[in-house]
């Protein structure tokens, strides 16, 4: 069986979003909401695991917004591309709209939590 080149760059993307779910999640709705409970400024908390909560934040962050531009930039890809036959193959619009969704969703919680 041959994939599309159109569908393993649609595929290719949500396994980028979902490898880069964890560290949103984790980033978004587990530690900065923590920190922020807490009196002192970020930067000068320090922890025996993490170092400096500020520079763990900030990699948090680098690496959710890493991952999810990488799998804008693939779904992109996956939708101006032909497919392999050079049928252009078309992915349903229920297929395209759950993915934009999942990357609004994803962009608000980033931008709601810069650190």
């Amino acid at each position: 069986m041959k994939i599309n080149k159109r569908l393993a760059l649609f595929y290719t993307s949500m396994i980028i979003y979902i490898a880069g779910s964890i560290p949103l999640v984790l980033y978004t709705l587990v530690i900065y909401p923590i920190v922020k409970l807490y009196n002192e400024p970020v930067s000068s908390m320090v922890s025996p695991v993490f170092g400096n909560y500020y520079n763990f934040l900030l990699s948090l962050f680098v690496v959710s917004l890493v991952f999810m531009l990488a799998s804008v930039a693939f779904f992109l890809l996956s939708l101006f591309t032909n497919g392999s036959s050079g049928v252009r193959s078309r992915l349903r619009l229920r297929t395209v709209l759950l993915p934009v969704l999942l990357y609004v969703f994803a962009f608000v919680l980033i931008g709601v939590s810069y650190p």
